[in-house]
């Protein structure tokens, strides 16, 4: 089957998070870089994917 056409699930591959106060100011590293969260492994976030779609994605040229 050429690659064009098969159908593939949309899955969660990673998800960062950040925080900020009441007044919108990231929480900061000692070097001022936004700190950056991730999920526990356990936590399920399939659901998300559940709700995407094809439109709602766009590629990546580079990974953080």
């Amino acid at each position: 089957m050429n690659e064009e056409n098969k159908e593939y699930d949309i899955c969660v591959w990673d998800i960062l998070f950040y925080k900020k106060d009441e007044d919108g100011n990231e929480m900061l590293n000692e070097d001022g870089s936004v700190k950056l969260f991730q999920l526990k492994r356990e936590h399920d976030v399939s659901f998300i994917a559940e709700s995407t779609t094809d439109d709602d994605l766009e590629e990546i040229s580079e990974w953080y």
